[in-house]
């Protein structure tokens, strides 16, 4: 079983190099990878590599398992690169293109809650022969771990009063689910 890190990761890339009704998303059309141990080949660019970087729990939702009697939905905030590789400033369009797809669908059909570019970054190597522009987004994606329906979010929402809170106190904690707040969440 894959982590929910590659399969995030996986699920970026796979969109970006999807096409939708016959045209892809990006320049680069298929040549969209999710590692980053493919070098870019000069001759086929523009090449898009889209990594994993860094994770944090979002700490309201980081309960034990067992705690209230189910194991707790975890919101996780992922920092995710997007490496577009061109052989011209292009690159830059192509980035442009990428963040414009991931707009349009900003929860990857409800895969996740949310992503979002935050930085754009723009590198130059140079040889003899060729330039190589790199254009890294950096994006940020949060999601939901021990999902509970389609939608990536918990379905129960349960309300305590401090100090009759936490392991012992389950008994005491409302569910408030049917009282319409479910729309709220």
């Amino acid at each position: 079983m894959a982590s929910p890190r590659k399969e995030v990761v996986a699920a970026v890339a796979d969109y970006l190099k999807t096409p939708v009704e016959g045209t892809y998303p990006t320049a680069a059309s298929g040549r969209v990878f999710d590692t980053d141990s493919t070098p870019p080949d000069a001759d086929h660019l523009p090449e898009i590599n889209v990594l994993f970087i860094r994770e944090s729990k979002d700490a309201s939702t980081d309960h034990q398992p067992g705690v209230l009697g189910l194991n707790s939905p975890v919101r996780r905030v992922m920092e995710m690169q997007i490496e577009v590789y061109h052989v011209t400033a292009e690159s830059l369009d192509v980035a442009w293109q990428v963040e414009e797809a991931l707009r349009v669908n900003a929860t990857l059909a409800d895969k996740v809650e949310s992503v979002r570019v935050n930085d754009v970054d723009l590198f130059v190597a140079e040889n003899n022969t060729v330039s190589l522009y790199v254009s890294i987004l950096k994006v940020e994606v949060a999601y939901w771990t021990h999902v509970t329906e389609d939608t990536g979010r918990p379905t129960t929402v349960l309300l305590g009063f401090v100090p009759e809170t936490g392991p012992g106190n389950e008994p005491k904690y409302e569910d408030i689910t049917a009282t319409g707040l479910q729309d709220m969440v």
